[in-house]
């Protein structure tokens, strides 16, 4: 991955040029971070509606540990390229795994436009991390 940092007034910019397009630069470092609509409350509400954790994983209380999704929020707060990384998985729970990293990538291609991020007050694109925290309680 080339990544590039263009110094803005006093504040490190980072543009990760392995996920843009011709014509868009694609952040990973901004001054305001993209928002999803309601904020981290109303994105923890619709994760937990969205996202399905397989009945196979369960049963076996199996231990997904750190999940993430990665996506491009685009200057006008669309959501696209999704991607989700994962531990290496067992492989007796890879079929079940594949069916939650689905059902991920499904609720985040499904998302409302979120505010998007913005370097000096423009709106650009950024590369987001999400955390997907699992609780079998």
């Amino acid at each position: 991955m080339l990544v590039s940092t263009v110094l803005v007034s006093i504040l490190m910019i980072r543009v990760d040029t392995s996920a843009q397009s011709p014509n868009e630069l694609v952040y990973t470092v901004v001054e305001r971070q993209p928002e999803f609509p309601g904020g981290k409350a109303a994105l923890g509400r619709y994760l937990a509606s969205n996202i399905r954790f397989p009945s196979s994983l369960m049963r076996k209380n199996y231990n997904t540990g750190p999940v993430a999704a990665k996506f491009i929020i685009d200057k006008l707060g669309a959501v696209r390229d999704v991607r989700v990384t994962t531990k290496p998985l067992d492989k007796n729970m890879q079929k079940g795994m594949q069916e939650f990293m689905t059902t991920i990538i499904a609720a985040i291609e499904k998302m409302p436009r979120w505010r998007p991020g913005q370097v000096n007050g423009q709106s650009v694109a950024v590369f987001y991390t999400l955390p997907i925290e699992v609780n079998m309680q």
